[in-house]
């Protein structure tokens, strides 16, 4: 199979992963310019940094206990540690460069998996290419790509979740203890994952029950911050968008965004639910955490008259001049 041809099937169900992932965020979805520089991070600087440390630590370990050990160890230890080290990285720089756009654990998940993503197309393109004929493509091709494709995204994600959480800690000591619990989640799941399946190889068991336990898993976990982000978001809206009624946005509006499912409940566009968003999450910035960045030159002023617009567009529009 061609390398060009191998990295655009494998593409589509990245592309895919990619936007299941960030439709987690259902309001105030990242800009797609940050998601692509974190995709662009775990594809080709942090798997080649990954690479180069691997074989750093792998050739002592082979000569002094064999190539045998030194597969064991970089699959078991190696790996998910500095695997998880160079994608954490592209997280880190996120928060700390775009630290406004990085509003809670939900944006964690969107950034950390978008690294793990683009990390595991690389990867995958690399495996696919040392294959000796199309069945053996194919057959690693479902394995690695459609079976665990979720994997690396999943693993980063628990570094953006401590990320996500540290951004509003009360202390500093707590915030970093989330971003070192999330770090230390991360290379504990990758490296059970690779342990599972060295031990499944070496016994000649199957993976098919392991594939079907890292997917239920991984569905649970899924539906479970899925609900999770929707109960959040709201309880946001309900609470900081409850004075914009009705000056900014009508009643019907705010029963909708706060949870409110009735029958004759009007439908909003995915603009207003944008806007919505992002005036809720700068109000709860500057008034619960104090950031008085939120409203850098007045810019809850311009998110409440965008969304007034959008409620009230009749009496933006001119009158028609008399004859």
């Amino acid at each position: 199979m061609p390398v060009w041809l191998s990295m655009l099937i494998i593409a589509i169900p990245t592309y895919w992963y990619a936007r299941l992932v960030r439709g987690i965020d259902r309001f105030e979805q990242e800009p797609a310019r940050y998601l692509i520089v974190a995709f662009l991070w775990g594809a080709l600087p942090a798997a080649f940094l990954a690479l180069v440390l691997q074989l750093v630590f792998a050739v002592p370990v082979a000569a002094l206990w064999g190539e045998d050990a030194s597969r064991l160890a970089l699959a078991v230890v190696f790996a998910p540690v500095t695997e998880e080290l160079v994608k954490g990285l592209a997280v880190a720089a996120l928060y700390l460069w775009r630290r406004r756009e990085f509003d809670g654990w939900v944006d964690g998940i969107v950034y950390g998996s978008t690294v793990g993503f683009g990390f595991a197309y690389v990867e995958n393109i690399i495996y696919l290419a040392s294959t000796d004929g199309f069945g053996h493509w194919l057959q690693l091709f479902l394995l690695r790509v459609i079976v665990f494709g979720f994997m690396h995204g999943f693993y980063t994600s628990l570094i953006g979740i401590g990320f996500g959480v540290a951004r509003h800690a009360s202390s500093r000591r707590q915030g970093l203890f989330a971003i070192a619990l999330g770090w230390g989640a991360a290379i504990a799941t990758h490296a059970i994952h690779n342990a599972s399946l060295v031990f499944a190889e070496a016994s000649g068991a199957t993976t098919l029950l392991i594939a079907l336990l890292n997917y239920a898993l991984l569905i649970a976990l899924m539906l479970g911050l899925r609900y999770l982000s929707r109960r959040n978001d709201d309880r946001m809206f309900k609470i900081y968008l409850a004075d914009e009624v009705p000056g900014v946005i009508t009643s019907q509006a705010y029963a909708v965004l706060s949870g409110a499912k009735e029958r004759s409940a009007p439908r909003l566009s995915p603009a207003f639910r944008h806007l919505a968003g992002e005036l809720a999450q700068r109000k709860r910035q500057l008034i619960q955490y104090g950031e008085a960045a939120a409203n850098a030159d007045g810019e809850i002023d311009r998110l409440r008259e965008r969304l007034r617009a959008l409620s009230y567009p009749q009496s933006h529009v001119s009158p028609a001049p008399r004859p």
